[in-house]
């Protein structure tokens, strides 16, 4: 079976590193705790005791140069933390048998441990945790004697509910996770598009609309599409709001229809939309812009719906000068009668004059 990465989204790479530092501080605090018994009641193999202590919280602050980030996203990155929680629960149970058995205090430090891996690992993991402190407990218990029969099966019991009760809360935990990154994600959809139509808001759009400005070459050119409802305040006062908003939507279908992969189509406020066109040099442009003007008025015929369209095209990366030009042509299209394409004013030559360059010619 494949494994999964431990993270899949930037809040849970974040989680990660906070759990990671709480796995330092615990390889740090628990090594102190058990230092100071030591140093306190001088118990037989005191020395030895506090060898390993002394390793292990020398040691620890190294994991802080751990690559977290690139751990959790690889699939195989989860066996780092599960050699760590292995090799705590390793050592906890050796300071066990350095300290008498299951009677000694530091049995309650698998707890502990549990604890910790049911904060991150999903249910299986930690009843694989569990169960290998279980193992390590009975181990202990009937390796080096010493403790009551009852009192390790009592012990052992105990593990075994606290296992089943973390591995419970880790599912809760995981289920509530999903359903709140499943919430984040529907959330940060919607703020990026328009609720009646589906295209990208005025802020996504201009957004990416610099982002692919800046990406314009010579070879690349960038396209814009401004599109305008002709007459829309007569649509919605003769037809009424609601035949208003079913002509926005289909302007918007019809644009998202006209779209490929890379392309990007917006409603920019009111009756105004936008499509923006990758690598699509000006003639091109037009000839989307044809298709989109007609089947809009087969459309929307029965509303007496048509659209406007100015079309500009940039070679470099000017995004502002992109949107005043095809600005400056959906004006000349509605001066010219509406339901048609134009190019700015500066194309009256013909259609290809109206890309921009550095020089602005």
């Amino acid at each position: 079976m494949s494994m999964r990465a431990l993270a899949q989204d930037e809040e849970r790479v974040a989680f990660w590193r906070r759990h990671t530092v709480s796995g330092i501080v615990l390889c740090e605090v628990l090594p102190a705790i058990i230092a100071v018994r030591t140093l306190t009641i001088d118990p037989p193999r005191a020395g030895l005791v506090l060898a390993v202590a002394a390793v292990v919280a020398a040691t620890a602050p190294l994991l802080a140069l751990i690559p977290v980030d690139r751990l959790v996203r690889h699939p195989r990155g989860r066996l780092f933390f599960d050699a760590w929680e292995a090799a705590g629960i390793a050592l906890v149970t050796a300071f066990c048998l350095l300290d008498g058995g299951v009677d000694s205090p530091y049995v309650l430090f698998l707890f502990v441990l549990l604890a910790h891996a049911a904060l991150a690992y999903p249910p299986v993991g930690v009843a694989l945790a569990g169960s290998t402190i279980l193992v390590g407990y009975l181990g202990v218990g009937l390796g080096v004697g010493g403790a009551p029969a009852d009192d390790v099966l009592v012990g052992a019991l105990a593990l075994a509910v606290a296992t089943a009760t973390c591995a419970f809360a880790s599912a809760n935990h995981q289920r509530a996770y999903q359903r709140t990154a499943a919430y984040a994600r529907q959330v940060a959809l919607l703020a990026e598009r328009d609720g009646l139509t589906g295209a990208l808001n005025h802020r996504t759009f201009h957004e990416r609309l610099r982002t692919e400005a800046a990406r314009t070459t010579a070879d690349r050119p960038l396209s814009l599409l401004l599109v305008d409802v002709d007459e829309f305040k007569t649509v919605n006062d003769s037809l009424g709001h609601l035949a208003g908003d079913a002509v926005l939507r289909l302007v918007g279908e019809t644009l998202a229809g006209l779209t490929r992969s890379e392309d990007v189509s917006g409603r920019l406020g009111g009756d105004e939309f936008a499509l923006l066109l990758p690598d699509t040099d000006l003639s091109e442009a037009t000839g989307i812009a044809e298709r989109l003007v007609a089947s809009v008025r087969t459309t929307a015929a029965p509303y007496a719906a048509t659209v406007s369209v100015g079309a500009a095209t940039v070679t470099w990366g000017d995004a502002v000068g992109l949107q005043a030009a095809a600005d400056a042509a959906v004006y000349r299209a509605k001066r010219s009668g509406r339901n048609r394409v134009c190019v700015p004013p500066a194309a009256s030559d013909g259609p290809r004059s109206a890309t921009l360059t550095p020089s602005g010619r």
